[in-house]
């Protein structure tokens, strides 16, 4: 009988085999692989296999003694392979919706792009990467794909090179290797980068943009594909995600100070120090801010 680390680890392999080979299996990872962007590609692979709509992952001492919430019974924790030590080990980790807050737990703040951010983000990736945002957020995030993409097979093509045996890339002499390889990579940030930021990629994406996916036909050659999509959309989404944060601080910032104004005005003095019924009690945000810890 296998043990436990012998069976997840045909998971991956057979995950790693099924998501090239359609579309629907393709985009279905990379929607999770989006909400999980701070994790590598193989961490993303294991918990895509297991948990495909996970949004917030963490191990359980951390949902315990820094977010100060509780991991409910019964909950099956998502198992990783974790090869950094001498041998490969499994570790777990757990998903928010496995857990519950005490009455001290850390809110759990998961970005959201909006329409109000569209000016701040735009200026920071063009800043960032140099892509002009002049016809919006979707065309700048296809531009910085294709240019990332486009890096990163050059610095990383020689590998890729070494590892298409058996894959339907050998079939193809180095320059088509390149271009199937740019492709599909560019394809699959936009994909994740829009989906992320929810810009609804299928009504914008068709089949046919992904059919040099399947060229990727080995678990090396998909692991390939895979890092680089995964780490490539790091870069991106933690600028954006850093974007918001500022606005938002800021923005929490002036009503505060704008509120602030009101009662020295209204009040000919200080405002009350007991707790505002209104604005400040109905609305978290602030709290929610401040106190943030950052999760994968």
């Amino acid at each position: 009988m296998p043990s436990k680390l012998q069976t997840y680890a045909q998971m991956a392999e057979l995950a790693s085999k099924q998501i090239t080979g359609s579309y629907q299996s393709w985009t279905g990872f990379l929607e999770t692989a989006a909400r999980l962007y701070k994790y590598p590609y193989n961490e993303q692979l294991m918990i895509h296999a297991q948990r495909p709509d996970a949004t917030a992952c963490a191990e359980y001492d951390f949902w315990n003694e820094h977010m100060k919430r509780y991991v409910r019974r019964g909950s099956k924790g998502i198992a990783l392979i974790d090869s950094s030590g001498d041998r490969p080990k499994l570790r777990y980790v757990f998903d928010v919706s496995d857990t519950g807050g005490r009455d001290n737990a850390v809110p759990v703040w998961l970005w959201r792009y909006g329409a109000e951010h569209e000016d701040a983000v735009t200026a920071a990736l063009e800043q960032r990467f140099d892509v002009s945002a002049e016809n919006g957020l979707r065309s700048q995030l296809e531009g910085i794909a294709n240019q990332l993409a486009a890096e990163y097979w050059q610095d990383h093509s020689r590998d890729i090179l070494d590892i298409i045996e058996d894959s339907f890339l050998e079939e193809y002499d180095d320059y088509n290797i390149e271009m199937v390889f740019k492709n599909a990579a560019s394809v699959s940030i936009t994909y994740s980068l829009m989906a992320r930021c929810g810009l609804d990629p299928q009504d914008y994406f068709e089949h046919e943009d992904f059919l040099s996916i399947f060229d990727f036909s080995t678990p090396q050659t998909v692991a390939a594909l895979g890092t680089a999509v995964s780490e490539i959309n790091q870069q991106v989404l933690r600028q954006i995600e850093t974007t918001i944060r500022k606005y938002e601080r800021e923005h929490i910032a002036e009503r505060t100070a704008r509120n602030e104004r009101t009662d020295l005005h209204e009040e000919r003095g200080l405002s009350d120090s007991r707790p505002d019924s209104g604005t400040a009690a109905g609305s978290p945000a602030g709290q929610v801010r401040q106190d943030e810890t950052e999760l994968s």
